[in-house]
């Protein structure tokens, strides 16, 4: 009896917990030390930015096997609006293009994670077009994954099953869960495509490594104030020689 009862309650609360896709928070934005405060977008006509076949109530596809392939909205805002963002704060690492306009096509944006029981893909895809008005056009592409078994399969195993749950904890603790793998390609994506618009419009600042490096001061020698005295057989042997 108490074993039914376990095994009951353990299936509603797995079968809330997969009901709910797991869960999961996108947050994909730009890694940036020492972030300035932000207040509003600018308004940039000269500037087309334009995102093929955007979404912006879906910037992410989450397929978790048990249930329908599930859109996932991005709580930042949709690339074209990370895009109008990143310019509006850091206008002074894209002098080119504020100063000329030009255009900034992305002609494919994928942020999937694939469940598939036995193993999770989780990938990213971006390509762009960059061009400052007068100059040549510029093209960027971006692919990265995640392979592993971070998996609905593994996790249903785990919660019914003690064996796989000592297995499974680290394992998932190693790789991140789901919605790490997600968010993770997709600042990596951002951060990369934004050093590409930063080359393009003539950026010849500090990479963001040497920004996060502050210089160490140099500690002056200190002269001692007060003269050691000299032992009487070391100043011996010094005036024999």
């Amino acid at each position: 009896m108490f074993f039914k009862i376990n095994f009951y309650t353990i299936s509603l609360l797995l079968g809330s917990f997969l009901g709910m896709g797991c869960g999961i928070s996108l947050r994909v934005y730009r890694p940036f030390p020492k972030e300035t405060a932000f207040e509003f977008v600018k308004k940039m006509d000269h500037i087309q930015i334009q995102v093929k076949d955007e979404n912006r109530m879906k910037m992410a596809i989450y397929d978790g096997y048990f249930s329908g392939p599930e859109g996932l909205p991005n709580e930042y805002g949709p690339l074209s609006y990370l895009i109008r963002k990143e310019l509006s704060m850091r206008g002074n690492r894209y002098p080119l293009l504020l100063d000329r306009g030009g255009k900034i096509f992305v002609d494919e944006f994928q942020l999937v994670s694939l469940d598939r029981c036995s193993k999770n893909l989780t990938f990213v895809r971006l390509k762009a077009r960059i061009q400052i008005a007068g100059g040549g056009e510029e093209v960027f592409s971006y692919y990265d994954e995640i392979d592993s078994r971070v998996t609905n399969c593994y996790l249903t195993g785990s919660i019914l099953t003690l064996v796989p749950l000592i297995w499974y904890v680290p394992y998932n603790g190693f790789r991140g869960n789901r919605e790490d793998q997600l968010n993770q390609l997709g600042r990596n994506s951002l951060s990369e495509f934004f050093s590409k618009m930063e080359s393009v419009s003539g950026y010849s600042g500090s990479s963001s490594v040497e920004e996060l490096q502050e210089p160490i001061p140099v500690k002056p020698k200190q002269t001692p104030t007060k003269q050691e005295p000299v032992d009487p057989k070391l100043k011996e042997i010094l005036e024999s020689l």
